[in-house]
């Protein structure tokens, strides 16, 4: 099984408005930022992912995803995030990965187990078999994280009433679909009251942040590897297209 995780992100001066009410806008900053990182280095550390791509309109997070290791894409000045993750998937294709793996940059929580619990429970179904793991948010309506297997299986719906969309799509398509509940995957930062669960951390910028400091055994060293064997990663989606 190679699988292929996807990380979308919007700039980081740009995202979570609905927080713009009770954070200043360098506060808000620091804490996208720092919600990516966390999230691209629980990626990266999930046994069972075998690249991991980002795509953004925000050159550091591009930069922070390429000294970690990743894929890097910029994306589409007018892209929407459905559009940009179908870029991600023509990439995901191109790096023969077998199935794609979506996880917003904003799961404050997420832990490598979370992650590895999505891919168990495709691994219970013969590698031939279409699927699709879809895991809610905690009001059961978005989807905080998507795996799909072969990547292009079916269309991306994020938005509104995503959960409801990507599971009736699946069962449309006639595969097995398998709902992951937990915690942390349950968990992201949309609404003020999100804030209460956050860690001190999240609040601190670091110009030399978490993802840069990881492990060089574990991840950076394998990850450099495979870098080596593909070539670095391109920054065009021209390349995937």
């Amino acid at each position: 099984m190679s699988v292929a995780a996807v990380i979308p992100v919007k700039p980081f001066a740009e995202g979570k408005s609905r927080l713009a009410s009770v954070l200043a806008d360098d506060q808000r900053r620091t804490l996208i930022r720092n919600m990516f990182c966390h999230v691209l280095k629980t990626t990266l550390a999930t046994s069972g992912v075998v690249d991991t791509i980002v795509i953004s309109r925000d050159e550091e997070a591009l930069g922070l995803a390429e000294r970690a290791g990743a894929h890097a894409i910029l994306e589409a000045e007018n892209s929407t995030l459905n559009a940009a993750l179908d870029v991600a998937r023509k990439a995901s294709i191109a790096l023969s990965a077998s199935g794609l793996l979506v996880v917003p940059a904003d799961l404050a929580k997420l832990d490598p187990t979370d992650l590895s619990a999505i891919l168990s429970s495709a691994e219970s179904h013969t590698p031939a078999t279409a699927f699709v793991a879809i895991a809610p948010d905690v009001t059961q309506r978005g989807t905080n994280a998507l795996y799909i297997r072969p990547p292009d299986l079916i269309e991306f719906s994020f938005g509104t009433n995503s959960f409801g969309k990507h599971r009736n799509v699946a069962i449309e398509a006639g595969c097995g679909v398998h709902i992951i509940e937990r915690p942390n995957l349950a968990f992201d930062v949309d609404e003020p009251d999100d804030l209460n669960g956050l860690e001190e951390t999240f609040w601190r910028f670091n110009p030399d942040p978490v993802v840069l400091r990881l492990s060089l055994q574990s991840v950076l060293l394998p990850a450099m590897q495979r870098r080596r064997r593909r070539g670095r990663p391109s920054r065009s989606p021209l390349s995937v297209c």
